[in-house]
């Protein structure tokens, strides 16, 4: 008889709380042409947390010693990533109030902190004095902080930030779909960070 070929798509992640258990359908898609072979196969545990939050790592040779131990007459192939990294971490308690202060202090902290690094910059360079000689260029009338060249100036720096983060609201999908800067930064971050960890464990 031959033996039923099974595929299991690994993810490459997976988050999960302390004391909790996974099983091979949390951590991965079986494929099977027999439901009576996948389902079984689906609900097998292959890994246990512990009470404390940490990183582990789980490779496909024990997935399939956990598989091999209770069903046989497979055929068994991994496909997707080569490890499953887990991130072990409690339940954090849902705490609105502290929220609201968190986001509170962070948008006041960039708030400010910008407008401090566009004010540094804008005296460096002698801003005003900038504006004063453009203005005269323009009318032959020296005035000081000419409004009608600041205002314009700090619209546009405002329009400009919101454009370059692409937070203007856009009647193409597909610009809605698109990233933003900090997005990106955020994802190779994370991504950069999963791959050191996944290597350390591996050691």
């Amino acid at each position: 008889m031959d033996k039923e070929k099974v595929y299991i798509v690994l993810r490459e992640k997976l988050t999960l709380d302390t004391e909790d258990y996974i099983c091979v359908k949390d951590i991965g898609k079986v494929y099977c042409l027999e439901e009576k072979i996948r389902k079984p196969i689906e609900n097998i545990q292959v890994y246990a947390s512990s009470s404390i939050e940490t990183w582990d790592l789980i490779d496909p040779t024990l997935i399939a010693e956990k598989i091999m131990d209770r069903i046989t007459n497979i055929d068994l192939s991994f496909l997707g990533a080569s490890d499953v990294l887990l991130e072990i971490k409690s339940k954090e308690k849902e705490n609105k109030v502290f929220d609201f202060v968190k986001v509170l202090f962070v948008s006041a902290t960039l708030f400010f902190g910008a407008g401090l690094g566009i004010m540094y910059f804008h005296e460096d360079v002698n801003m005003i004095n900038v504006m004063e000689k453009l203005y005269f260029s323009f009318t032959g009338i020296n005035e000081e902080n000419p409004l009608i060249m600041s205002i314009p100036y700090c619209i546009g720096i405002g329009v400009g930030a919101l454009i370059f983060s692409s937070r203007i609201r856009s009647a193409s999908k597909r610009r809605r779909m698109e990233p933003d800067p900090m997005d990106i930064e955020l994802y190779l971050y994370n991504k950069d960070m999963e791959e050191y960890i996944m290597n350390e464990l591996r050691k």
